[in-house]
């Protein structure tokens, strides 16, 4: 029985990690779903672009797919509270499939963002390390393969992809490909640029300049997630506030009775 208490710990946290669509039944409705899903080239283009920046390998139909399964455990749910006559239990399943498309669609949306985020903070340390190993060498693979030594872990997974289509193709389809991934407006100035250095034009001066704009944008976002931090802080004295009026209140209440008590 020795060591039975931690492995009970281990798969805990096993089974919190699981997927609720990963279960073989959800996997099974969901491809069963995906017959029904007609979808645009552009938008199943896009979409698909968007999941793989998000880091979930799953297709389109399949993602389009879940909110069919939200929508028909919805119904089922309305249906059955309408021959039991609980009505307000259809109003609840009403919720709860809204909450389900909006919750499906608010995770790939914090995902993307996050890692957004995640590669703006780091851009203007990629830039600079790049502009000051391009002035001695303009060899733009070596620069951004020095670079991956102590790239974070968003952007190396990235890195990691564009050294590997330089490997096996050219480096300005390997940039083009990196930006189409990325889709931000720093990387495509910055992809400009290094495709206009692979040509064999100077644009250390452009890229000195994308590096101090990154900066101050990085700054101001910094900025302005701390001016948010006084208004959170003020909004968890809420509560304490409320429990001391609704105790001088108390006292108050008490008062008048009993002074009505005592004029009676």
């Amino acid at each position: 029985f020795e060591g039975s208490a931690e492995l009970r710990r281990y798969e805990k946290w096993r089974e919190e990690r699981k997927d609720f669509w990963a279960s073989a039944f959800m996997c099974s409705l969901t491809g069963f779903a995906c017959r029904f899903v007609f979808l645009d080239s552009n938008a199943e283009e896009q979409l698909a672009r968007q999941l793989n920046r998000a880091g979930i390998s799953i297709t389109p139909k399949e993602f389009t797919a879940r909110r069919y399964v939200i929508i028909f455990f919805g119904v089922i749910g309305a249906g059955v509270c309408g021959l039991m006559k609980f009505w307000l239990g259809i109003v609840l399943c009403v919720l709860l499939s809204g909450f389900g498309l909006m919750k499906q669609r608010d995770a790939l949306q914090a995902k993307l963002k996050e890692k957004d985020e995640a590669i703006a903070l780091e851009m203007p340390r990629f830039v600079r390390t790049i502009c000051r190993n391009l002035r001695g060498n303009r060899d733009i693979y070596t620069a951004l393969l020095s670079y991956r030594k102590v790239s974070g872990p968003v952007l190396g997974t990235e890195l990691d992809i564009l050294l590997a289509h330089m490997r096996s193709g050219n480096i300005g389809s390997s940039l083009q490909q990196f930006q189409t991934r990325l889709g931000s407006e720093e990387v495509y100035r910055l992809c400009s640029t290094l495709l206009e250095i692979d040509r064999g034009i100077d644009q250390t001066a452009t890229l000195d300049y994308l590096a101090d704009d990154m900066a101050r944008q990085a700054k101001l976002k910094v900025q302005k997630q701390l001016s948010t931090r006084p208004a959170k802080m003020r909004r968890t004295y809420y509560p304490a506030v409320g429990v001391c009026v609704a105790m001088i209140l108390y006292v108050l209440v008490v008062f008048v009775v009993d002074q009505l008590n005592t004029l009676i």
